[in-house]
C-alpha cells in the first residue's frame, strides 16, 4: 500500500487529488466563537464584553449612574425650589455607582482635569470670602455635584449619560408646565433692577427667565441631534419652542435661533460631502459676515424689537460697575459667594454706582473675573478651548457628538455675553458634555444610528468578533473595543 502524504499534491496514477481525508486524523469539534456578552439597559448597549457572572453589578452601576445625572441637572438649574440637603443626599446614588462599576472599567474612566481645576480653584477662593460660611455652604453644596457628575460621564457608556441628559430635559419641561399651569407667579416677573411694574416672562419654578431660557436650548440642541423617533421629536421641539417664546427672553430666543442656523449649516455640509471645501467655507463666512454686519448696522431696531434699548435693559450701567470693583482684586477676585448672594458693601457699592439693584454681573466673562479673578477666568478659558479642540477632534469619530458638543459650546458663549451661564449651573452641564465627548474619543465608537439595523433572530455585524485566520488551526476571536 502506498503511503501519500497530505501536502503531496497529486495521487500516484498521476490524477491531480486533495489530501486524503482518511489519513489524516479528525481535527476536535471547535465551538462556535461566541458574540460578546453586553450588560443592556433599554436598547442601548452597556459596558464592555464580559460574561455576566464577572459584572453582576452592571446594571445597577449603569442605572444609579444614569439616575443621578438627571438628578444632577435637575438640582444644578434648579427645575424647582428644593431644599439643600437633597444635592446632599442624592450623591448616594453617584457613589453607589462608582463603587459598583467593575474594576476593569474604573481603570479606562476619564478623569476631566480642566473641570477639576476649575472646581477646586472655585474652592479655594472660599478662604478669603467676604462671606466665609455661605461661601462654604456653596462648596459643600455645589462642588460634589460637579465632580460626581465629570466622574461618572468620564466613567459611563456615553449613551447612558446622554439619555440621561434627554431625561432631564423632558422632566423640567413637565414640571415647567404644570407650574405654569397651577401658579399665575410663574409666568411673569416681581418688579426689580430697572423695572419699577411687574413684567412678563415666563420661568415656571426656575429662578428667572434667563435661567430656564438657557436650560431650553440646551435641551433644543440635544432633541435636534439625538432625538430621531419623528413623533416625540415634534413634540419636544414644539414644547421647547412655545417654552421659550412665552420666556420673552432676548438671551434665549436669539441662542434659540442661533443654534437651529447652525444646526442647519451642519446639515448643509453633510449634503455638500462632508467635506471642507473652499467654496463651502468662504460662502459659510460672507454669509456668516453680511449677518453679523446687517445685526450692527440694525441694532437700534433689533433692540427694539426685543423691547430693549441700546443699553441692552442697563446692562453697559451694570458692566461698567463691575468692572470698577475688579479693580479691587483683579487676579484673585472676591471669592466665592461675596457679592450678590448675601448683600454687602462690594454688592451695595455696585448697585450705587448702577443706579438699581442688580442680582449678577449678566456678563459670564466679567462674573468670573469679579467672583474668582483672572486666574479663575485662565483657567476657564482652557477648559472652553480644550473643549473646541475636543469636539474638532471627535469629528471625524462621531460627528453627531462633536456636532452637538460644538453647537453646546457656541450658544454657551453667546448666551454668555449677557447672562451668567460661564459656571455655576452651567458647570454641571458642561461637565457631563465633556465626559460624553471624551469617553466617546477614547473608544472610537461609530455613531449609534450608523450601525447596522439587526437582523431578525440575528446580531448586529458591529457586535459580531471578527476571526483572525491561521494555518490549520481554528480561528480566534478578536472582542471589538466598544463602551
Amino acid at each position: 500500500m502506498t503511503t501519500i502524504s497530505p501536502d503531496s499534491p497529486t495521487a500516484p496514477d498521476g490524477d491531480a487529488a486533495g489530501p486524503s481525508t482518511d489519513l489524516i486524523p479528525a481535527a476536535a469539534p471547535t465551538e462556535r466563537p461566541q458574540p460578546p456578552r453586553f450588560t443592556r439597559i433599554g436598547d442601548r448597549v452597556g459596558f464592555n464584553p464580559a460574561p455576566k457572572t464577572a459584572e453582576p453589578f452592571g446594571p445597577f452601576a449603569l442605572g444609579f449612574g444614569s439616575l443621578y445625572i438627571t438628578i444632577s441637572f435637575f438640582l444644578a438649574a434648579p427645575v424647582m425650589p428644593l431644599e439643600p440637603r437633597w444635592a446632599t443626599l442624592t450623591l448616594a446614588f453617584a457613589m453607589g455607582s462608582l463603587l459598583l462599576i467593575p474594576r476593569e472599567h474604573m481603570r479606562r474612566m476619564v478623569v476631566d482635569g480642566p473641570v477639576m481645576l476649575m472646581a477646586f480653584w472655585i474652592a479655594i477662593t472660599a478662604l478669603w470670602s467676604v462671606n466665609p460660611s455661605f461661601a462654604v455652604f456653596q462648596v459643600r453644596r455645589d462642588l460634589p455635584v460637579v465632580i460626581a457628575v465629570s466622574l461618572l460621564a468620564g466613567a459611563l457608556p456615553s449613551d447612558v449619560t446622554i439619555r440621561a441628559i434627554r431625561r432631564a430635559i423632558w422632566i423640567a419641561m413637565g414640571i415647567t408646565a404644570f407650574a405654569l399651569l397651577i401658579d399665575p407667579e410663574t409666568r411673569s416677573h416681581a418688579a426689580d433692577g430697572i423695572y419699577a411694574d411687574p413684567y412678563p416672562g415666563w420661568h415656571g419654578w426656575f429662578i428667572h427667565k434667563n435661567t430656564m431660557a438657557p436650560y431650553m436650548v440646551m435641551g433644543l440642541i440635544t432633541t435636534l441631534m439625538f432625538d430621531k423617533e419623528p413623533l416625540r421629536r415634534g413634540l419636544t421641539l414644539a414644547g421647547l419652542a412655545v417654552l421659550l417664546i412665552g420666556s420673552d427672553s432676548a438671551t434665549g430666543l436669539s441662542a434659540g435661533m442661533f443654534v437651529v442656523a447652525l444646526w442647519v449649516w451642519f446639515r448643509l455640509f453633510h449634503r455638500s460631502g462632508g467635506r471642507w471645501s473652499t467654496g463651502y467655507v468662504v460662502a459659510s463666512t460672507a454669509v456668516a459676515l453680511c449677518g453679523l454686519m446687517g445685526a450692527i448696522a440694525s441694532l437700534s431696531a433689533l433692540t427694539s424689537a426685543y423691547g430693549k434699548d441700546l443699553t441692552f435693559s442697563g446692562r453697559t450701567f451694570i458692566w461698567s460697575a463691575v468692572l470698577s470693583a475688579i479693580e479691587k482684586r483683579p487676579f484673585t477676585g472676591q471669592g466665592l459667594g461675596s457679592v450678590f448672594w448675601i448683600p454687602n458693601s462690594i454688592t451695595r457699592e455696585i448697585w450705587r454706582d448702577v443706579g438699581f439693584k442688580i442680582p449678577h454681573s449678566h456678563s459670564g466673562t466679567l462674573d468670573v473675573v469679579l467672583n474668582f479673578g483672572l486666574i479663575g477666568l485662565v483657567l476657564f478659558t482652557v477648559m472652553f478651548l480644550s473643549s473646541i479642540a475636543m469636539g474638532i477632534r471627535l469629528l471625524r469619530i462621531s460627528p453627531v457628538v462633536a456636532e452637538w458638543f460644538l453647537i453646546l459650546l457656541a450658544a454657551q458663549f453667546l448666551m454668555g455675553l449677557s447672562e451668567n451661564v460661564f459656571l455655576g449651573s452651567w458647570l454641571v452641564y458642561m461637565a457631563a458634555a465633556r465626559g460624553v465627548v471624551q469617553r466617546r474619543t477614547r473608544d472610537g465608537d461609530p455613531e449609534p444610528e450608523s450601525k447596522p439595523a439587526a437582523k431578525p433572530g440575528g446580531l448586529q455585524h458591529s457586535n459580531l468578533p471578527e476571526l483572525t485566520a491561521g494555518s490549520g488551526s481554528s480561528a480566534t476571536p478578536a472582542l471589538p473595543s466598544g463602551h
